[in-house]
């Protein structure tokens, strides 16, 4: 017994050196790799898809949506517990405030529906119902590309929100600074 815990633990001493080794020299055996993406054009995509979603929801006449930022994010990883400079993610989201669950529901049905004959895949479905509140809401994912698409609405606010992500891509070093600060959009009616 005392051989082999001796063993285990010489074994998982020099597991722990070599992964602690390939890492502190940046061995890509351990990175995940991203594909490569230009972020003007990411950023590109994801307001087009955003403003797509807004005119096929048709929501009626409703306060304004408020401008909002397309952040680049640093959530990908390059490795154990390494952050890329390199990699990036864009998001954004909008919302638009007071709409009814009468106006709701259908809006969310509809634009289900639109993801679905686009080729979208539901990945995760929101509805929940209670006596004292309701929750409405999806996430659509493109399978071409891996961006994903959140549209959620609740009692509590009584407001319809759309958050937008692309995936993790690898932009050029040279443009990895240039895209840290977000830029203002809103969708516009058709």
């Amino acid at each position: 017994m005392k051989r082999t815990t001796a063993y285990l633990l010489a074994a998982l001493t020099a597991l722990t050196a070599l992964t602690a080794s390939l890492t502190a020299t940046g061995c890509s055996v351990l990175e995940h790799r991203y594909p490569s993406g230009d972020p003007t054009i990411l950023s590109q995509r994801l307001k087009t898809r955003a403003q797509w979603a807004y005119e096929t929801m048709a929501l009626p006449r409703h306060k304004p949506v408020e401008p909002v930022r397309v952040n680049t994010g640093y959530s990908c990883h390059t490795g154990i517990d390494r952050v890329a400079e390199d990699v990036r993610t864009h998001e954004l989201g909008w919302s638009v405030p007071d709409i009814p669950i009468d106006t709701a529901r259908p809006t969310e049905q509809r634009l289900r529906n639109a993801f679905v004959a686009a080729g979208w895949k539901i990945t995760h479905d929101r509805d929940r119902r209670h006596p004292d509140w309701t929750e409405l809401g999806f996430r659509a994912e493109d399978p071409a590309t891996g961006d994903k698409f959140d549209l959620a609405w609740n009692t509590s606010t009584t407001s319809l929100f759309l958050d937008g992500y692309t995936p993790c891509a690898k932009v050029p070093h040279s443009l990895a600074e240039e895209y840290t600060i977000g830029e203002d959009w809103t969708p516009h009616r058709p």
